[in-house]
């Protein structure tokens, strides 16, 4: 008897927790223990591809990818609070040099994750890249094809010597065509430093719209009386040959003292269709090395500045009259103080297409403009956070997508750094807009930034809260299309037939087996009123809300589930197929297969159709009734055996 009351006991306590199951249904897709590498908590995300500002949700990482962007409470190996902090796509500077040891580290101090030597750079990519990889790097590195280097085995390091002879132009074509081939991203022109750089110039830019390469242009003039010139000649270059051309640092270079008068010339030739970008570093002043042709005579005047506006970078070293001649001979760098105007460069700072660029890494004898390390941070700290020119979202997108797009149809990997969607790679900075600010000085070029609190590269963590993970170097090259592609997820072919009426929808990804579909594009076809707040809210006709990261919605003022969550995804916001029939069930028969979305009107709405979650509360409570009279009838058998 005791053995049957036991077993009876059993029994209902089964019972009793199949009941407590179906009144408390688990998450289906809760998450396991340390589902991800890295998750980064509670920050506020800046999606500059979607300019999605996502306050208080999770990021989910695994290996180098973003994997999940979600409201939902997520674990990882290793998790980082960012509560208060932003979540930016880690900075890509296109405007720097090779990325020595020391210049790295501060890179990665102020929030860098790629760092491209486009101004400058090689003549043997192969090598360049071999000798780079081996050297282990913490940040993605890469360089374009420099043509000054490029001349040199033919005419000298004469930079006023002129290549006249046919064969020898076509011999640098063709040897910035196999530096290309083997990895180089771009072909980098210094015209003010190598006034002689011209009969090559378009054969070159020929090979540049032959190759869709970028091209990038430190202008040929500087000064008040001849810097438009200098835009309008690489405007000209850019008509003549369709290539893209970019201009490195146009407030030093063509757009000091009239950068009205330039914006609008660089606006004017992109509205006539021309690829043209540009790029700023946030400072009031220019430097460069005093033995450069920048500094032939007339400078005084070209510049408006004179002896006693150019410090030694790394010293406090004035220069005089008497000393100039002295250190033109040593290879210095000088910065030209009072050499920029501010006002101008914020001008070019509101301007939407302008990106940042460093123009600079440090070396190790610390002789260079503080930019190399203080660039990033001062842009956010001085000029978004206490003079407000511009927004943060404004701001990451200038330090982050702009340059990532610049290069993307020359760098197949670049469209996927830049943003922070699913699928990218996880190269991201965390930094505290409140503190975040530049330290470096002339005197003291390498003093690190501060408020960048953590910097991920390739989904490893390169810079915690206790400053640079020593013994870690996830640093990837950067190559062109011809030196190895990225795999690309394609959009599938994927048809929406409402009545009977085909059409196909363009933007339809296959990912993890389940197929998504744009938001924006389904609106479109469906003519649904669309309203995207940015925060992670989107309402569809004002009836339907969802919510980027989340399963939960709201349908004509009622909650439903969807199969998974809103996703940012390729520059849009997508959504499961599967959903579908939870959206749109109230006003279409759906039926979806083998890549099709059929969609036929309902003839009569002689009642609502129940919704998703309430056939789910309908089913829990049939099940939890049916539990009640198990246990009622099992308590009813072993009291009668008793």
């Amino acid at each position: 008897m005791r053995n049957k009351q036991q077993r009876g006991h059993v029994i209902a306590f089964i019972l009793v927790g199949i009941l407590i199951f179906n009144l408390f249904p688990l998450n289906l897709y809760a998450e396991g223990e340390n589902t991800y590498d890295i998750v980064i908590k509670g920050g506020t995300i800046y999606n500059p591809s979607t300019e999605h500002e996502l306050k208080g949700y999770n990021l989910g990482i695994i290996g180098d990818k973003i994997a999940r962007i979600t409201m939902e409470n997520i674990s990882g190996k290793e998790e980082i609070d960012a509560s208060g902090l932003v979540v930016s796509p880690g900075f890509i500077d296109l405007i720097s040099y090779d990325p020595n040891h020391v210049g790295i580290r501060l890179k990665v101090l102020d929030g860098v994750t790629s760092n491209l030597a486009m101004h400058g750079g090689t003549d043997d990519a192969e090598n360049w890249y071999r000798i780079w990889s081996k050297n282990k790097v913490i940040t993605n590195f890469g360089a374009s094809s420099f043509v000054t280097r490029h001349r040199w085995p033919i005419i000298g390091q004469n930079v006023d010597a002129t290549i006249e002879n046919e064969e020898d132009i076509n011999k640098i074509v063709e040897d910035v065509r196999k530096n290309i081939e083997a990895g180089a991203l771009g072909i980098s022109f210094s015209l003010e430093y190598v006034p002689g750089v011209k009969n090559e110039i378009i054969p070159l830019l020929n090979l540049a719209k032959e190759l869709n390469a970028p091209t990038f242009f430190h202008l040929r003039y500087s000064d008040e009386k001849n810097g438009l010139k200098g835009i309008e000649e690489v405007v000209n270059y850019g008509k003549k040959t369709g290539a893209p051309i970019h201009i490195m640092h146009i407030n030093s270079t063509g757009g000091t003292f009239h950068m009205d008068k330039a914006l609008e010339m660089v606006n004017d030739a992109k509205n006539e269709g021309l690829d043209i970008t540009a790029c700023v570093y946030p400072y009031d002043f220019w430097a460069t090395y005093i033995d450069s042709a920048r500094f032939r005579p007339g400078w005084q005047d070209r510049f408006k500045i004179s002896y006693e506006n150019l410090q030694i970078g790394g010293t406090d070293i004035r220069i005089t009259e008497d000393t100039f001649d002295k250190y033109r001979s040593q290879h210095l760098l000088v910065a030209a103080h009072g050499s920029l105007p501010e006002d101008e460069l914020i001008m070019s700072l509101k301007d939407p297409e302008i990106m940042i660029g460093s123009d600079t890494i440090i070396e190790p004898s610390g002789n260079n403009h503080p930019r190399g390390s203080g660039t990033y941070s001062r842009l956010f700290g001085r000029y978004v956070r206490e003079k407000q020119v511009l927004s943060m979202m404004d701001a990451i997108k200038k330090t982050s997508y702009l340059p990532a797009k610049r290069m993307e149809d020359i760098a197949p990997s670049m469209k996927n750094k830049g943003r922070i969607e699913v699928g990218s790679d996880a190269d991201i900075t965390i930094f505290n807009p409140d503190t975040i600010i530049d330290k470096s000085t002339v005197k003291e070029s390498d003093m690190p930034s501060e408020g960048v609190e953590y910097v991920i590269v390739n989904g490893v963590v390169v810079k915690n809260s206790d400053g640079i993970v020593e013994g870690v170097y996830p640093g990837r090259p950067i190559k062109s299309y011809f030196a190895g592609g990225t795999p690309e997820n394609k959009p599938i072919d994927f048809s929406l037939n409402i009545n009977d009426k085909a059409g196909d929808l363009k933007n339809v990804y296959k990912i993890n087996d389940e197929t998504y579909i744009s938001i924006k594009e389904l609106s479109t076809a469906l003519d649904l009123n669309i309203k995207d707040d940015k925060d992670g809210n989107i309402n569809l006709n004002d009836s339907l809300n969802i919510k980027i990261g989340n399963r939960k919605a709201v349908l004509k003022n009622k909650d439903i589930n969807l199969k998974t969550e809103p996703i940012i995804y390729k520059g849009n916001v997508y959504i499961n197929s599967s959903d579908l029939d939870t959206i749109l069930n109230d006003k279409y028969n759906i039926d979806i297969s083998n890549n099709t979305v059929s969609l036929k009107y309902k003839e009569e709405e002689s009642s609502e159709k129940p919704s998703t979650s309430d056939n789910n509360k309908k089913t829990y409570l049939g099940i939890s009734a049916f539990s009640i009279l198990l246990i009622a009838f099992v308590l009813t058998l072993d009291k009668n055996k008793k």
